[in-house]
């Protein structure tokens, strides 16, 4: 039915402190699987051929300046950023539903607004981040879970990658 699962509200943390009330704006990261074209000898056309993913990557604005988050820049030796993104979706009933995504990577980029003559009440600072987790929880189901360095891809409860991980022993 139209109008379904449209976002109603959102919040953001940045390493556990909450940005409710300063953030601006969240990009979430897009998921692309690259593929390699197949042919075998005996077939008519290629058949794409799962190649792994492309990186992943997000952005996020918050209002101002945020003094917590601007030391979060760059390599971080034994630990990563955590982002936590809770947004909830409302149909036409008016009925709700929660999505929390959990991010993990490294802030790699910090870009401030332009400081100008103007209104500076709507000036923001945008952060990049590119991204080592990403996981997706709705109701309290695991929708997505994607850890590349534990090599994990789950999607809808069904971990792609667990059989290459029990063939290379990795589990």
């Amino acid at each position: 039915m139209a109008g379904d699962n449209l976002l109603n509200k959102w919040s953001i943390w940045v390493d556990g402190i909450g940005k409710a009330g300063n953030a601006k704006e969240y990009t979430p990261p897009v998921l692309e699987v690259l593929t390699t074209d197949f042919q075998a000898g005996d077939m008519d056309m290629p058949v794409p051929v799962d190649d792994g993913m492309s990186p992943m990557e997000t952005t996020f604005s918050l209002f101002g300046i945020d003094m917590a988050v601007l030391p979060l820049f760059g390599f971080r030796q034994g630990s990563r950023t955590a982002v936590s993104v809770r947004s909830t979706y409302t149909d036409r009933a008016g009925n709700a539903m929660d999505l929390v995504e959990e991010l993990g990577g490294m802030i790699t980029k910090i870009e401030r607004d332009t400081q100008d003559t103007g209104s500076q009440r709507d000036k923001a600072m945008k952060v990049t981040m590119k991204l080592d987790y990403y996981k997706v929880v709705s109701a309290g189901v695991v929708l997505i879970e994607i850890d590349p360095i534990n090599h994990v891809r789950s999607l809808g409860g069904i971990d792609m990658l667990e059989g290459i991980r029990a063939a290379l022993q990795l589990s």
